[in-house]
């Protein structure tokens, strides 16, 4: 299985055990599927370019394999729910990206559509 170090923390943690990273200017909070978060001096961006998650949102990315649901209101914003119930925006830039991105890995049900 593959994994990543964590600046600041040690052993490596498995990619899978990330259900999301939360950016907050240039660190980044990592929520284990564990329930637990740690506070990271990394960037979103760069958790974006070297993990194969999806960035839903400025200050979000999401592992795709944790999520349940995928709704979106007539390209105005959306949200996903993960498999722990949390609830992370989409942002209405990111909405296209993110239905391509989710359907491309089958590990969620169909987007709804809602007025």
């Amino acid at each position: 299985m593959k994994t990543i170090q964590l600046v600041g923390h040690s052993p490596a943690v498995l990619v899978q055990s990330i259900m999301w990273l939360e950016g907050d200017a240039n660190y980044t909070r990592v929520h284990f599927r564990d329930g637990s978060n740690t506070l990271i001096t990394q960037s979103l961006h760069w958790f974006e370019k070297n993990l194969d998650f999806v960035r839903v949102h400025r200050s979000a990315i999401i592992n795709p394999a944790y999520v349940q649901e995928f709704s979106q209101k007539k390209g105005r914003s959306g949200w996903i729910r993960l498999a722990d119930t949390t609830l992370i925006p989409v942002s209405r830039d990111r909405l296209e990206y993110t239905a391509t991105q989710l359907s491309s890995t089958n590990k969620h049900q169909s987007p709804s559509e809602e007025v």
